[in-house]
């Protein structure tokens, strides 16, 4: 009797090990899907946050090793891709702008480079006026300036065909950074003061702020004082405002 009971209690033991170790198979799983998901849905939000284009002053939302990582996984996918064009043209734009990030220019180039021999074969414009604002960009941070604007006017040309006025502005920019950068200041001024008038129409305090203050610096490298406080003043009225702004939101 006591024998059977043993025998009864061993095999209900063992069903109940079986069971929980099936249970806990399961919820590995679970978890390791959940984490998968979770994972896969921060690459997909970085890859966001580095195509955000603007050159306004950002909270940086991701560290070296976030964008190492990102690297490592574009780069992996961008193997297995071989013959997905519309796929390696995102991986090859992700990459260019992941190694632009980490200040690693020449990679960064490398991959504009080949996301612009992707585009240019279906003549897609805003892929094309992309493509050269990249190299544009990546070529004034390697200190090519001239063959940097060559790409930031063929891009401007594309943007003024589009009538894309947030991209014009942007060219704008940076064409005059590159005049800055060489002591062309009066060329400085031209193309800052474009940018300026378009971030007026788009209501982009933010940009007319900083196209004001670049305005102001050329000025005030020229010897023109006056000129370059009353730019200096219009940065600061929107700094004002904006320090309103922010008061009122935190009493609320």
């Amino acid at each position: 009797m006591g024998s059977s009971i043993c025998s009864r209690f061993r095999k209900w033991r063992k069903s109940l090990s079986k069971k929980k170790t099936k249970d806990e198979e399961t919820a590995a799983l679970k978890a390791n899907e959940e984490g998968v998901i979770k994972d896969e849905f921060a690459t997909e939000k970085l890859r966001e946050i580095i195509r955000e284009e603007g050159d306004g002053m950002k909270v940086v939302l991701y560290t070296t090793g976030d964008l190492e990582e990102l690297i490592a996984h574009l780069e992996k996918q961008l193997q297995n891709l071989r013959f997905n064009r519309p796929e390696r043209e995102k991986l090859c734009l992700d990459l260019g702008h992941a190694y632009f990030k980490l200040c690693k220019f020449q990679i960064a180039k490398d991959y504009y480079e080949q996301y612009f021999n992707l585009v240019k074969r279906h003549r897609s414009l805003p892929s094309l006026q992309r493509a050269y604002c990249n190299l544009g960009c990546v070529y004034r941070r390697l200190g090519e300036f001239d063959k940097a604007a060559e790409f930031l006017e063929s891009g401007l040309a594309i943007a003024e065909d589009l009538q894309d006025s947030r991209c014009q502005g942007r060219l704008y920019n940076n064409l005059g950074n590159i005049c800055e950068m060489q002591r062309d200041f009066q060329g400085a001024i031209y193309y800052h003061s474009k940018r300026r008038k378009m971030a007026e129409v788009l209501k982009d305090g933010d940009s007319e702020a900083k196209a004001c203050a670049s305005i102001a610096n050329a000025h005030h490298c020229m010897g023109n004082l006056r000129k370059s406080i009353a730019y200096y003043e219009r940065v600061i009225l929107w700094l004002k405002r904006k320090l309103g702004r922010y008061k009122h939101a935190w009493s609320q």
